[in-house]
């Protein structure tokens, strides 16, 4: 006790104040920390957006590119039907030859209107012979934009420039743009592969240009064609592509300008086409991409500015709910050091760990002054319990050595009949008094101990008791409980064979083929329903065992210990098989560590 209360007193004096300790530790162990960890999650959550927002808009500029180059695949494959169909070159050909110009007007204009007329992705659809460039033939399709002034445009102003183009084409295709609309043009050949008519598309703008709309933070888009301006969005842009971006753009595929801070973001992405370069350019705004991270800044904000409320309340809760309590328990601990066993302290907390606390003190205090009451005698009825635990200890060896003696007696006088049954019980007594205090041994040390009991009811019975026995030997090492087939066998020579007629017992030993040993004892007797039905009580974890027989308790012990054990699919099972004999049946798990 002195060396208890020196260490307390020892400890009270390097103890620190239990508020200023909980302040330090909120401040250094979780405002700082947690501060920190927001500032870092805020700063890599920063990073990762202004990757993502980077990832998404290039992904969805390269769709959109995509969508584009579909467009003008379509509008490519629809006019090279002008060539592989051969009703333009056969109508030439028949009117160069019979010179009937009205059937040739009527034969290519329903052609180009069947052809044009209703593709989404043209406005217009003209056809320059170039031996009457000033003949027109063209169709307008209304339902994509397209009108008369965009035919007087084409053959007022654009045809001379887009047949200098033609003129350079041979067999290719190429994109013009004009004064805000765009042009597809090709050349029809002849068979000498000599052009003789031009064709030209204007391309539906508003089309092409749709899907770009739909990109985050979309301002502005427009598409160069070998470093030219071809079309734009609703701003006009830059004739040319900047140096460095073509430059860029002739090693990889797609180029970001992330600008200033709040300016515009630009992403470029290159398009091989027609043996050209198509490069579809679209303005972000940086102020869209900046929402998310101006919600973060004002999360964190706010989460700073309710941080400090929080620690002031926490300091509060934790000195009025925990300093003041705990102060109180120390006084009183300080009265129970000077000697004041019984003293009490208030109690009145309104939450469960103190209130506990506290009561767990005044009932330690209680308790305390009794403890000491008793000391003296407890350690007096301590002393008695060893004496009477060293003359437990000593009864059954001195039993054991009287055996001895009474069969050494025995086998002077020539009794060998007793000398063996007074070996078969010393065997028993041993085996019950189990001095190594093992839970556990072999099938091989059980069948000893059940062998010496049967050599004792052979002796007492004679010829009107038989034992049989079918052993798979192989098993003999498998550890199982102590003192489980014993107390089977004897249920069976007391309640089950008819000793006065004809008692016969047979013990089998084998493994199922489900892996479960197997130990079954069948005696001759058969069961009455009375007897099934007190079998049953016995089983039953419900019973009130007080009154029964020990050897009837003994076939209850064995089915509990096998089902503690094992399991309760394992135990003491008793069934009749087909000739009406008794049979039970200990079903034990082998593959289960036990104890060796």
């Amino acid at each position: 006790m002195g060396t208890l209360v020196q260490r307390l007193k020892k400890g009270f004096g390097k103890r620190k104040s239990l508020r200023w300790s909980m302040v330090r530790r909120l401040l250094f162990g979780w405002f700082f920390p947690l501060f920190m960890l927001i500032f870092i999650f805020v700063f890599f959550v920063r990073v990762n957006i202004y990757s993502q927002v980077e990832h998404t808009i290039m992904t969805s500029l390269e769709e959109t590119a995509q969508i584009m180059r579909i467009q003008l695949k379509d509008c490519e494959t629809a006019s090279k039907n002008a060539s592989y169909m051969p009703v333009i070159a056969e109508s030439y050909a028949k009117y160069t030859a019979d010179r009937k110009h009205n059937i040739f007007r009527v034969s290519v204009g329903n052609f180009l209107k069947q052809q044009y007329k209703y593709n989404d992705n043209c406005r217009t659809a003209e056809l320059v012979m170039l031996d009457e460039p000033e003949e027109r033939y063209y169709a307008i399709n209304t339902t994509s934009g397209g009108s008369y002034r965009d035919i007087e445009f084409f053959y007022e102003t654009a045809k001379e420039r887009l047949l200098e183009v033609a003129g350079d084409l041979d067999t290719g295709i190429t994109l013009v743009g004009m004064e805000g609309r765009l042009y597809m043009v090709r050349n029809l050949m002849n068979s000498k592969f000599k052009p003789y008519a031009v064709l030209v598309l204007e391309l539906n703008q508003d089309s092409l240009m749709e899907s770009y709309k739909g990109i985050w933070g979309y301002t502005n888009a427009a598409v160069y064609w070998n470093g030219k301006l071809l079309m734009s969005g609703e701003k006009a842009d830059e004739e040319e592509l900047p140096g460095y971006v073509t430059e860029r753009l002739e090693k990889q595929y797609e180029v970001y300008e992330r600008g200033d801070r709040w300016g515009v973001a630009r992403a470029y992405r290159r398009i091989n086409l027609y043996g050209g370069t198509l490069v579809a350019v679209v303005d972000i705004d940086k102020r869209v991409t900046h929402a998310e991270l101006n919600t973060l800044k004002y999360l964190f904000i706010i989460l700073i500015v309710f941080m400090i409320p929080l620690v002031v309340q926490m300091m509060r809760f934790f000195h009025n709910k925990v300093t003041v309590p705990l102060g109180e328990v120390i006084v009183a601990a300080n009265g129970v050091r000077e000697g004041k066993l019984g003293i009490q302290v208030e109690n009145e907390e309104d939450n469960e760990e103190l209130y506990q606390v506290k009561s767990s003190f005044n009932h330690m205090s209680k308790q305390l002054k009794s403890q000491f009451d008793k000391i003296y005698l407890e350690e007096v009825a301590l002393r008695d319990a060893r004496i009477m635990a060293l003359q437990s200890q000593i009864n059954p060896h001195f039993l054991n050595n009287t055996l001895e003696i009474i069969n050494w007696e025995a086998r002077l006088n020539g009794n060998y009949k007793v000398s063996g049954m007074i070996e078969a019980l010393s065997t028993m007594l041993g085996e019950t008094m189990n001095r190594k205090e093992q839970q556990f041994h072999s099938i091989a040390e059980e069948m000893a101990y059940a062998d010496a009991y049967l050599y004792i009811i052979s002796q007492r019975f004679g010829s009107k008791f038989q034992c049989v026995k079918q052993m798979d030997e192989t098993l003999f090492n498998v550890q199982v409980p102590r003192l489980i087939i014993q107390p089977i066998v004897e249920n069976a020579v007391e309640h089950g064979m008819d000793i006065a007629r004809q008692g016969r017992l047979e013990i089998r030993l084998y493994k199922r083929d489900d892996g479960y040993l197997s130990i079954e004892v069948e005696d001759n007797g058969r069961l009455t329903m009375e007897d099934r039905k007190k079998i049953e009580r016995l089983l039953s974890p419900d019973t009130d065992v007080s009154r029964e027989k020990r050897v009837s308790l003994g076939i209850r012990n064995v089915d509990q210990r096998l089902k503690m054990i094992y399991g309760t699919d394992c135990g003491l099972f008793i069934s009749v098989n087909d000739k009406e004999h008794t049979v039970s049946t200990i079903l034990i798990k082998p593959d289960i560590p036990t104890e060796q």
